[in-house]
Order: C-alpha cells, then structure tokens, then sequence
C-alpha cells in the first residue's frame, strides 16, 4: 500500500487534517479530510484521537503547520550565504533579540542579502511533535502555515514579482508577503471570520450564530455598514503593512496580485474591499487544483478548498524540494527507528547477558561504593556550606539551613522582583501583551524597581510610539505611562525614545 502522508493545520480553534498517498512519480491522490474542533473535543490529545479515529490512521508520517501568530519572524543580515557559517553565526545574531535557549529557529535566503528568520518556543514544538507520534505517527516536519501555502503560489510566480497571500482564518489572519520567488515577511492581524460575524449580527439585529447563518449564505437581510467598515479597517492595516515594506524596502517590488484563501475570505464585502483598496484582481486559493493534485470522489461532495488548503498544502510539502521551515531540528530532529522487532529482541538479549554477568560485580562493590559517595558528599555539602553562610556555626540540616538564608537574602536585596507585589516576569508578559506585533519596536533597556518602570527603545516612528503609549495606557497595572526624550538614531530611519510607567 502506498506511504501515508498526512498534512496537519493545527489553529488555535480547529485542527484540520488531510490523508494523501503518491500516484506515481509526481501526482498524488487525496483521499481523507476532515476537521475536529478543539473546545468539542476538550483538549490537542482528544482531538488528535478523534482524527485517527474517523481517518483509521496510526502510522503516518506526518507534516505539521503552525499559525504564524505562533512563530516570531526575524530579519538578519549576515555578509555570507553559506548555509554552514549561517547555521553557526544564526543563533548569536538572535541572542540579543530571543531567547535562544528557549526557542528552536530556523531561516529562508531573502533575495539579494539577508535571511529571514523564524522561533518558535521549545514548549509550543515538544507537547506537540509528542501527542501527534504518540495518536497518528513520525512527525516528518513543522512548518508554518503561511510558508506551506506560499510555496505552491511561488512555484507559479515569475522572478521579480510581488505579491500577498492572504489566509483568513476564524480568529486571526495572516499575510504573506513574497518577491522575487521567496518569503520576505509574514504578518498576522487580529482579524478573521468571526470578527466579521460580529459585525453582521450588529448590522443585522441578530445573535452570533444567525449571523454566521447568513454569512455562509450570502442572504443579507438588510444594510451592512458595520461589517463593511470592519473589512475596510482591515483592507487599510494591511495596505498600511505593505507600505512600511516598501519604504524600508524589504518589498523591493510594487505587488501585482493577491491570492486569499480560509473561510472568512469568501465574504464579498471583503473581497471588494481587497479589490478597492489595492486595485488588484484577487484569486482565490485552492491547492488541490494546483500541480497534480487529484481529490478522491468519496470526497468531492464536501471537500471545501478554504478550508483544508493549508492541511493539503502541508502534505504536499512531504514531496517538494523547495526550501521552507522545518522546527523539527536540533533537539526535536526526527530520528531513525531503532531496527526492526527481531533485531531488537537479540539486542535486548545480548544487553540482558551482560547486565546478568555484571550482577555478581555489582552487588560486591555496591556497598563500598556507596560509603565512600556518601563520605565525600557530606564533605562537599560541608565545604559549600561554609563557604555560603560562614557565619553558621552548626550544620543541623544543610538544605533547609540554605534555603533559609537565600530567602532572607531574596527578601533583602529584592532578586527576581521590582520590589513590589509583581514580579518582573509578570511586568514583562503584560508590556509584551499589549504591544502588537504589527508596529515597529524594539525594547533596549528595561528598568523596574519601586512600583517604577524605565524603558528605552528604537521605534519605527512616533506614530509607533504613540500607539504603544496608548496601549500600555490600558493596563490595570499602570497608573501613569508618560513620553520622555525622543532623538533620531544615528542612522536617521527610527527613533530612540523613553517611557516612564507608574505601577498602581
């Protein structure tokens, strides 16, 4: 029977998955899809049950995508393309952006100079590759989900040519930007299907689940001004994105088309807004179509392209050459199957005879070895007592004593805190929630003590900086966020400026 490859768009509401086998050299047959929502099913582990279940699949190998509100992009310049001195040099260009000890990473080439880098966090990847290998089998790749869709579209493209890949999803989208055959950057808004439904039931003087009704119908039963003015709204941030990308020319090019997919984009305001906005013809995504993709009959009936082209995109990613994201690296890189059942049955047996013959060894030296551990143990706990609290005298119960002394010490010198009932971990999640990832911002310094926040950074333009001021206006933490010295940079293209936070 033909190797399974199954393609998995993991969202943050709805995993969707699709079964394809190769027909041929080229072609490949999709023969199972089907979605699973999360809150139906309570948790990632039970929905990936309930898809091995109704697909019948256990050994699969498997080609994940993450939503690239998940993944932080990065753009590097290094004065080599080398892949091997990139791999090397990667990580210390990150340092003083990420934390690199915490994240796996990986890169794509920018045309011209300079890479395109992107993180995710270790504790996104590890639970993740874990629960799919444990349900549906070998995880081959993670990716993202905006990359996978791009390379199809990019493997039509012509060099030189701009463009945006829009995937509007339920809850977020995300925008691909791409030139002159490659990724440059990725976006992701706060804007998706359901925020146009809660508009519509606005317009429309109906509940959520009426409005969506008619939405998927296309029966409007009245004006829609406000879903209307939502779409625009949208249209003008991502009109706005293109623009920074062009004057700060990542986007060497003026984009010529736009191709959506996801559910919300089949809304036609939205499609008209698109239209109006960037005067461009849009085309509508649909990656079985592309290249030599066949949909099994059984399917046909209810296979909805907008919503299983990211599923299908990543599946077809098993059997491209072209180069994208892969996450499954460094510690999570796949690894072979330790031989077959027979083979490891007489490897097992072989370390048995061994471990049988040391026993006897084992039991003799045990005791020994073990006193004499436990001497030189109670002589180092001795030495590194002393050595920390010189001032004790008597070593009754060394841990406790320890742990005593670094809370008094905590208590004294304020470690870990700015002295008040948040801590400086908290502080940060909460100016990190606050500030979009869509403006152009990077902190420098960070300074917390006394209920005091001091903060230094380069902004992209005070515009920037205002919008983050009003932002972290409101936070219940702060009582005051005021501007300090703004200054250009040296370069002249941003602006170094202060802030001042008073915490509640």
């Amino acid at each position: 029977m033909p190797e399974t490859i199954l393609g998995l768009d993991i969202g943050p509401e709805t995993i969707k998955a699709v079964a394809v086998t190769r027909k041929g050299r080229t072609d490949i047959l999709v023969w199972a899809a089907e979605a699973v929502r999360l809150d139906a099913c309570g948790d990632l582990e039970a929905a990936l049950k309930v898809i091995a279940a109704k697909m019948r699949i256990s050994s699969a190998r498997c080609v994940i995508s993450l939503p690239p509100a998940d993944v932080m992009f990065r753009q590097v310049v290094l004065p080599f393309r080398d892949d091997g001195r990139i791999k090397k040099t990667l990580a210390f260009e990150l340092e003083p952006l990420l934390p690199v000890d915490e994240i796996v990473f990986d890169y794509m080439k920018l045309p011209g100079k300079g890479l395109l880098a992107a993180a995710v966090a270790k504790e996104k990847i590890r639970p993740l590759i874990a629960r799919v290998e444990e349900t549906l089998g070998q995880v081959i790749a993670v990716d993202v989900s905006g990359s996978v869709l791009a390379l199809p579209v990019l493997d039509k493209k012509a060099a030189n040519i701009a463009g945006i890949l829009l995937d509007v999803g339920e809850s977020a989208s995300a925008a691909v930007f791409y030139d002159s055959d490659a990724i440059i950057q990725m976006r992701s808004f706060a804007f998706g299907g359901k925020t146009i439904t809660e508009s519509l039931a606005l317009d429309l003087v109906c509940d959520k689940e009426e409005a969506e009704s008619m939405k998927i119908r296309g029966s409007y039963a009245g004006t829609i001004g406000r879903a209307t003015e939502t779409c625009r709204r949208f249209c003008e941030a991502l009109k706005n994105t293109v623009e920074f990308l062009r004057l700060s020319e990542t986007l060497r090019h003026e984009p010529v088309q736009i191709t959506v997919t996801g559910g919300g984009s089949l809304f036609p305001p939205l499609q008209k807004e698109l239209e109006s906005t960037f005067g461009l013809p849009l085309k509508v995504l649909d990656v079985a179509r592309m290249g030599t993709s066949e949909i099994d009959a059984r399917l046909r009936g209810g296979y909805a392209p907008q919503n299983f082209n990211t599923a299908v995109a990543a599946a077809r990613r098993a059997f491209t050459s072209q180069r994208s994201f892969n996450f499954r690296q460094g510690e999570f890189a796949a690894r072979n199957d330790f031989g077959t059942l027979k083979g490891l049955f007489k490897r097992f047996a072989v370390v048995g005879v061994v471990i049988v013959s040391l026993i006897v060894a084992d039991v003799y030296l045990d005791y020994r070895l073990q006193d004499l551990r436990a001497a030189d143990l109670k002589r180092r706990i001795s030495l590194l007592f002393k050595k920390n609290s010189p001032q004790t005298v008597a070593i009754v119960d060394p841990a406790q004593q320890l742990k005593t002394q670094l809370a008094e010490n905590k208590k004294t010198y304020g470690m870990y805190g700015g002295l008040s009932e948040v801590t400086v971990v908290e502080m940060l999640k909460e100016i990190s929630g606050l500030i979009a990832p869509s403006f152009d911002l990077m902190l420098t310094n960070f300074y917390y003590e006394n209920k005091l926040i001091l903060i230094k950074g380069e902004a992209g333009s005070m515009d920037d900086i205002s919008a983050v001021k009003n932002e972290l206006t409101a936070s219940p933490y702060f009582k005051n966020v005021a501007l300090g010295s703004t200054s250009l940079t040296k370069e002249g293209s941003k602006v170094d400026f202060d802030l001042r936070i008073e915490l509640k």
